[in-house]
């Protein structure tokens, strides 16, 4: 598949949790009691997208929920990201899975990022479309003229800027989109988070029997190692949560290319180490010597990757 098929996982996922957050709270599911004098119960997943045909993983996502405060945040991880998961000559992030398999992936992150993630989650990318039409299509303010043609593919997206009303093809186009943004893939990043906002208020206007027939779609397309208690458990905090409140956000980095002059998002170390604070929420904060301690997102022998790697955060973008 072409580059332009990347980034439906991200939409599902989130879809997935705004759905279980609706349905909490048309429902009896009630949230674990924890002790307010104990530490805060932290649960940690790992969501992965796969292509339709060479299964990279096109959306990486750390979504962190703390049991205790009712928090839910999301920390999304570039499909291009430089990392040494292998001895292979291919070192985007997006070929783990295809190396690593599901647990591998999330143990290896799990020891890069200083933090224990729990679960991990693999989303179909079919279902997209059908579930945007299950609720009704959504409301959106386009912000561009999108216009991109590839007919190996048989794709083509065609939407004018201004508010629109999107049914599920027009939504693929939306979330697939990427030519025309000059940051490409941190712009689709950006637009995707739009159409999540958009999605979730749909989905708060939908009966609960609606609600229901459009998690059973959801869940014909989710793959998890998570256990029918835990999700329970999980729900019933989701129902705390505010939807239009969840932070999300792109982990710190910036956009280089390869001396093969292939593009790579190369991790800035500092500001990854700060994000891992904020959005995974480790029970003890970390230091930047338990951030990424094998020097997995440092390229060494690549002066531009070394630099944005080494850098202060508040210097980024380095020309």
């Amino acid at each position: 598949m072409g580059r332009c098929v990347r980034g439906f996982s991200a939409v599902l996922l989130l879809i997935c949790v705004f759905l279980a957050i609706q349905l909490s709270r048309l429902t009896t599911v009630t949230a674990v009691d924890t002790d307010a004098k104990s530490a805060d119960r932290i649960t940690r997943f790992l969501i992965l997208g796969c292509d339709r045909s060479t299964h990279l993983t096109d959306s990486i996502l750390l979504v962190s929920v703390n049991e205790t405060t009712k928090q839910a945040r999301i920390l999304q991880i570039p499909r291009d990201t430089y990392a040494e998961y292998t001895a292979q000559d291919y070192k985007k992030l997006n070929g783990a899975m295809n190396v690593l398999g599901e647990h591998g992936v999330k143990q290896f992150l799990s020891e890069v990022m200083g933090v224990t993630i729990d679960y991990f989650v693999v989303l179909k990318l079919q279902m997209f479309d059908k579930l945007v039409d299950a609720i009704g299509g959504v409301d959106i303010e386009i912000p561009q003229d999108m216009e991109y043609s590839d007919p190996a593919q048989n794709l083509r997206i065609h939407l004018k800027a201004g508010k629109a009303h999107l049914d599920g093809a027009m939504a693929e186009q939306f979330v697939r989109y990427r030519s025309g943004y000059v940051n490409a893939d941190l712009g689709r990043l950006d637009a995707q988070k739009l159409f999540l906002s958009a999605f979730a208020k749909q989905c708060k206007s939908l009966t609960l029997p609606q609600l229901l027939q459009v998690a059973m779609l959801a869940l014909t397309g989710l793959q998890t190692d998570i256990d029918l208690p835990a999700a329970i458990r999980i729900v019933g905090v989701l129902k705390e949560c505010d939807t239009d409140s969840i932070p999300m956000a792109t982990l710190a980095g910036q956009a280089v290319k390869g001396t093969s002059g292939a593009w790579y998002y190369a991790v800035n170390r500092e500001g990854g180490c700060r994000m891992i604070n904020a959005y995974l929420m480790p029970e003890f904060p970390l230091d930047l010597t338990e951030f990424d301690p094998n020097g997995v997102f440092d390229r060494e022998r690549n002066s531009d990757f070394h630099k944005i790697y080494q850098a202060s955060e508040s210097e980024l973008p380095i020309a």
